[in-house]
């Protein structure tokens, strides 16, 4: 008689017969390859303990998104990895029991995280409509910036087996909601790795990458030759030192709490169509103020 394997999909959680000699097979519910391995056996589930973890988390997850209404004063080069790590060890725990509680729901992961995001927006909702003090799309930003840069990245970061599921539902959720409230769940990996670049073109290097130009195109050559050459001559170390500080969360939060498109289509006519024409014709004093402008503004709307 041939051995079957009982248990339920790694990813729904739907329950499954699997013939045991199969390495690998394919949900009949979502369709998701796994191995065989991995099938999970689920104990027997307490009865009410979804409720009560999802009563716990109810009170816990949303502090994790209001509790930070300044941090989106804190993607800069100097702040960004003392500010994720201060998040990251006070709600490290509230984190880490996303999976449990979705493992202990009853009709499996997906439902489990879908009922859980719900949670977390209702709440965030009624935390913006409570302050009438300020703008709403300013709340909206600073919730945002918590959302996509700290709260998204750091259920990635902990490796949560529920992680992609939660951070794919929560933003398709908000932008339901909002649909003009634009952002994206960011990755840990990859911010770091932004804010350790030292790069004085790095909003026109983003640019121009998101314009599909290579990284050695004659705009970029011109820039990085006026930044060794004329600004470093002149005296504009000091601003060099200012834009490897801020350029990389003014960058950070173009891809992730805006319209990249819109945004990048802005500064190419309002800023780098400009300075590198000033370039091109040797007036250099127009190209660095027009560039430190560009900064200046980009900075108030994003940082301060």
């Amino acid at each position: 008689m041939e051995e079957i394997r009982k248990g339920n999909c790694p990813h729904c959680g739907k329950p499954l017969e699997i013939p045991a000699e199969l390495e690998e097979f394919s949900c009949l519910y979502c369709g998701a390859r796994s191995k065989t391995a991995d099938l999970c056996v689920k104990k027997a589930i307490v009865a009410g303990e979804f409720e009560q973890r999802r009563q716990v988390l109810l009170q816990e997850l949303p502090k994790a998104v209001t509790g930070y209404p300044d941090y989106y004063k804190k993607i800069t080069k100097k702040d960004f990895f003392p500010a994720f790590e201060r998040y990251e060890n006070e709600n490290r725990e509230t984190v880490d029991s996303l999976d449990l509680c979705v493992d202990a729901c009853p009709d499996g992961e997906q439902a489990g995280v879908e009922l859980l995001c719900k949670d977390l927006l209702d709440a965030i909702d009624a935390y913006m409509q409570a302050d009438r003090r300020r703008n709403k799309s300013a709340i909206q930003f600073e919730v945002k910036v918590v959302l996509a840069i700290f709260l998204t990245p750091l259920i990635g970061k902990r490796k949560l087996h529920c992680a992609e599921a939660f951070r794919t539902e929560l933003n398709r959720r908000w932008l339901e909601r909002y649909p003009k409230q634009l952002w994206t769940p960011g990755d840990y990996d990859v911010m770091a790795s932004g804010f350790r670049k030292r790069k004085w073109c790095f909003i026109t290097t983003a640019t121009c990458a998101y314009e599909k130009k290579s990284d050695d195109c004659a705009e970029l050559t011109a820039f990085r030759a006026f930044r060794d050459g004329w600004l470093t001559e002149h005296g504009g170390q000091a601003l060099i030192a200012e834009y490897y500080e801020k350029a990389p969360g003014i960058v950070t939060c173009i891809e992730l709490c805006d319209n990249p498109a819109e945004r990048y289509k802005e500064i190419r006519e309002r800023w780098l169509a400009p300075c590198y024409r000033a370039l091109q014709e040797d007036r250099m004093e127009e190209c660095r103020d027009r560039y430190v402008a560009m900064v200046r503004t980009l900075e108030q709307r994003y940082l301060q």
